[in-house]
């Protein structure tokens, strides 16, 4: 049984009103006219059955995907390097860092503060081990199941919005 599990659920789009605040959309409104491009919806990451916290500003529903698949890519080919460091630190009000650090086959996981947000290092996700293809593998699977749902909900428009950074690289 594989030690990473990230799956997306709940996926959904916004519309700029017109006070200029977002309202969420269907995704099957994507790309459309006034909408974001944004996709958004709850994001799982376990780590050795336990899931990861912090990863949406606005709750756990409201993680923007844009951004993490890029980050997600990012993290697997950067780590593909023996010895390689990654961190993500989004610079949102409040939320922490993520730090990834390859070591031999393992990549060392932790929470750390942010040094652009403000967020605080979580005790509990210190140096958490888990095997580098057990991750790369996770996030491959994770690319097809959210690139599957996207032409569901949004055939027209997700090729569109995929981005470009969100692929593997390595081999």
């Amino acid at each position: 049984m594989p030690s990473v599990r990230i799956s997306a659920a709940d996926l959904w789009t916004y519309r700029i009103a017109e006070t200029g605040g977002t309202e969420r959309e269907p995704l099957s409104r994507l790309g459309e006219e006034p909408n974001g491009g944004h996709v958004h919806g709850r994001l799982r990451i376990e780590i050795a059955g336990r899931p990861l916290p912090h990863l949406g500003f606005f709750g756990p529903d409201d993680v923007c995907l844009n951004t993490w698949l890029v980050e997600l890519c990012s993290v697997v080919n950067t780590l593909a390097g023996m010895g390689a460091t990654y961190t993500f630190d989004e610079g949102e009000q409040g939320q922490p860092a993520f730090k990834f650090v390859r070591i031999g086959d393992d990549v060392s996981f932790s929470i750390i503060e942010s040094m652009l947000g403000g967020g605080h290092a979580d005790a509990d996700w210190q140096d958490v081990r888990l095997p580098y293809q057990d991750l790369r593998e996770a996030v491959d699977v994770f690319l097809d199941e959210l690139r599957a749902e996207l032409r569901r909900q949004a055939p027209k428009t997700w090729e569109r919005w995929w981005p470009a950074q969100a692929r593997i690289t390595t081999i």
